[in-house]
Order: structure tokens, then C-alpha cells, then sequence
């Protein structure tokens, strides 16, 4: 019987074994935005799942995973994007429930570099008063660009209800917003319109960025703890699919490179960025070592090896009927 086979474990109405996945979190010196939660609401989804799950330590669920010995009820913590509001906020809830989580990081920031999907985040966050400002503000700064035309008719097929269907924390301007970024507009060219947003509200890239990710110190900590740090790519495409071979494999082998030098050991975990991959990107990581990798949602009823089924936690935070999120 094979790894895969063994795994993959589904049990009544589709459960098994999965992560729990998440992203921002809000608190002191961490400012709210879209979809971040609390330290309390962390701690309560955690107390949900254990009542009903078997909470596991990530080097616990790898090791599971790795001999087939995963039940079906068996979850894990996940944190994706190397920020630091997840070490300042959540690692202390995680302490106190006696919890070790699996911390997916891009390297890039790690070491000095600017990401800036997390940069374009924090700024619709701190400088419009809700989700629906920003939207409008972009497509209204969008549409005074050489790319209006070229947008315009991109939107016309568009339809919300197909595109991303298996997010259904995402709105349909979450959708159309999204589907502009990534398959509509060149990086260079969304960047150019964000970029002159940015500087007409009288900021900047480096303000933006200050205290966003964790350094080396934290992942260090995080790894002496019994935390397990992974892959999350080196500088975070968002449609790392459609990238040749090649530049997936470099995208991959230079995450690789620099946790092995921080960490003194070579990581051996992922999860896919955007729940972007394909078959090229799943050789590209076998060749690298890894043995469990992670995607973004519960879609589907296969656990591989490489693509463990998440539960993003707005998507939890909805279901059980939690009311912190902003």
C-alpha cells in the first residue's frame, strides 16, 4: 500500500485529515484588515476543533503523513507569508493550548527583500475606510490608465459565480478585484497602478513595510521550539502555474537554499501560494525532498502527498458562527 493510499483516510461526509490555515491577525502594534482575527478568536477556534478533531503538533501530523498513519480526524495549525503579526499574536495562544504549527515562509522578505502583495494589503487596509472604497478607488484609478480598454473588455465575460467557486469566503468584487491582479494585468503593469495609488495617498513602500514579516530571529525561535517551517516560495507568485518549469523549480530551489542555511537543516514541508501548482510544480518540489505539502482549500476528497487539504479559517470563523472578525 502506498504513502498516498494509506493517507488518505476519508471518513463520514468527507472528513480527513487536514490543516487549518491561516494569515492575519490583528492586535497590538498589528492594525485590522480584511479577514484578520484576534488572539480570542484563535483561541476559540482552536477550543472548537479540539472538541471534535485531534488537534496534532506538525512534526506529529509529518510523521503521520510520512507512514500513512493519519486518521481521519486528524488536523494540524498552518500559517502562511512569513508575517509577524502570526509570531506576535498567535504563537502565545498556540503556548498556552501546548501547540506546535507548521509556518510556512517566502524567503525574499527574509532577507531584506519587499513582497508587494502584503505591501498593496496593508495599504487598501490603512487607507480606506472599507473593502468596497479601495475596489472602487482602483478600478476609478485603473480607468484613467493605457489598461482600461484592455480591462474593460476582460470584464465582460467575466463571471463571478464560476470564478474561484470553491472560495466562498471571497465576494464578487474579492472575485473581480482578483481576477484583474491575475490574469488580466501584468505584474509590472498592476504594480504601476498601485504604485502611483500608493504615492498619491502620500505613503510609501517602505512605511508600508515596516513590521509586516518575521526576520531570521523569529524563525529560529520558531524552529528551537519544535515549530516546523516550510516552503511557501521565494517571492510569492500568485499564479505560480503558469510559470515556465524552470522558473518554478528556481522559485522553489531558492526557498530551499536560504531556510537550509538559517535553519541548519533542509526543509522537508510546503504549502502552494494562492493554491497555485501544477504537475510541473509537484516534480520541482519531489526533486527538492519534500514529503507534505498543503493546498488552500477543502475542494475535492484526495490527500496526497503533496496536496493536504486545508480549511481556511475565514471560511471557519463563518461556519461555526464566530463574530470577532472585522
Amino acid at each position: 500500500m502506498t504513502q498516498q493510499t494509506r493517507a488518505n483516510r476519508i471518513g463520514p461526509a468527507g472528513v480527513m485529515p487536514h490543516g487549518l490555515m491561516f494569515h492575519h491577525f490583528h492586535g497590538p502594534q498589528h492594525s485590522k484588515s480584511q479577514g484578520s482575527i484576534d488572539a480570542e478568536t484563535f483561541d476559540r477556534i482552536l477550543g472548537h476543533y479540539a472538541a471534535s478533531h485531534v488537534l496534532l503538533d506538525a512534526a506529529d501530523y509529518l510523521e503521520r503523513a510520512r507512514s500513512g498513519g493519519l486518521g481521519s480526524r486528524d488536523v494540524c495549525i498552518t500559517f502562511d507569508d512569513s508575517l509577524l503579526c502570526q509570531y506576535d499574536i498567535a504563537r502565545p495562544v498556540l503556548d498556552r493550548h501546548g501547540l506546535r504549527a507548521f509556518w510556512f515562509v517566502y524567503s525574499s522578505v527574509i532577507n531584506g527583500g519587499i513582497e508587494s502583495l502584503e505591501i498593496h494589503r496593508r495599504f487598501r487596509s490603512e487607507h480606506f475606510a472599507d473593502i468596497d472604497s479601495f475596489y472602487a478607488a482602483f478600478f476609478d484609478t485603473l480607468g484613467k490608465t493605457r489598461y482600461a480598454a484592455i480591462v474593460d473588455r476582460a470584464l465582460q465575460d467575466f463571471r463571478a459565480d464560476t470564478y474561484l467557486a470553491e472560495f466562498s469566503v471571497y465576494s464578487d468584487a474579492d472575485k473581480r478585484f482578483r481576477y484583474v491582479r491575475d490574469h488580466v494585468l501584468q505584474a509590472q503593469e498592476f504594480g504601476e497602478v498601485m504604485s502611483s495609488m500608493i504615492a498619491a495617498a502620500g505613503t510609501s513602500t517602505a512605511e508600508l513595510a515596516r513590521g509586516l514579516w518575521m526576520s531570521r530571529d523569529e524563525l529560529l525561535r520558531l524552529d528551537a521550539e519544535g515549530h516546523v517551517i516550510g516552503l511557501h516560495s521565494h517571492s510569492h507568485p500568485t499564479t505560480i502555474s503558469r510559470l515556465p518549469a524552470e522558473t518554478q523549480y528556481h522559485e522553489y530551489a531558492e526557498n530551499h537554499r536560504v531556510l537550509s542555511e538559517i535553519l541548519g537543516k533542509p526543509p522537508c514541508t510546503m504549502s502552494h501560494p494562492c493554491n497555485s501548482y501544477d504537475a510541473r510544480t509537484l516534480q520541482a518540489l519531489k526533486a527538492l525532498g519534500i514529503d507534505l505539502g498543503f493546498r488552500s482549500n477543502m475542494a475535492g476528497t484526495a490527500v496526497t502527498a503533496l496536496e493536504h487539504p486545508r480549511d481556511d479559517h475565514a471560511e471557519i470563523v463563518r461556519r461555526i458562527g464566530l463574530s470577532r472578525q472585522p
